[in-house]
């Protein structure tokens, strides 16, 4: 799926928690402190992420955004054991020193 087309995705499932539970744009929109217009295009999948989690809050769905995007903690072992390879400082290509010597600080 392209960006847009999930972002419509999360849109209609929006949509479809709100009707579930009786509510119409305008009060929701108003729960949230912003127009239906604005209401609206979240539901599109044209709206801002902060409105979309307010949205969730107000519907009881906020939870829904564990298991959306879980909390992993990264593990040095498992990656050593997947043979991911080792990150590396960068470095610059050249080791001559192009600074000037005359600076003393």
């Amino acid at each position: 799926m392209t960006d847009d087309a999930i972002a419509v995705e999360l849109g209609q499932r929006l949509a479809q928690a709100r009707l579930e539970q009786n509510r119409t744009q305008q009060e929701l929109a108003e729960h949230l402190g912003i127009n239906r217009m604005s209401y609206n295009r979240l539901e599109r999948g044209q709206g801002k992420v902060i409105t979309l989690i307010a949205a969730l809050r107000a519907l009881g769905k906020l939870d829904q955004l564990d298991a959306f995007l879980p909390n992993e903690p990264f593990s040095p072992m498992e990656a050593l054991k997947m043979g991911r390879p080792h990150r590396m400082r960068a470095r610059p290509k050249d080791k001559t020193d192009t600074r000037d010597k005359g600076a003393d600080w």
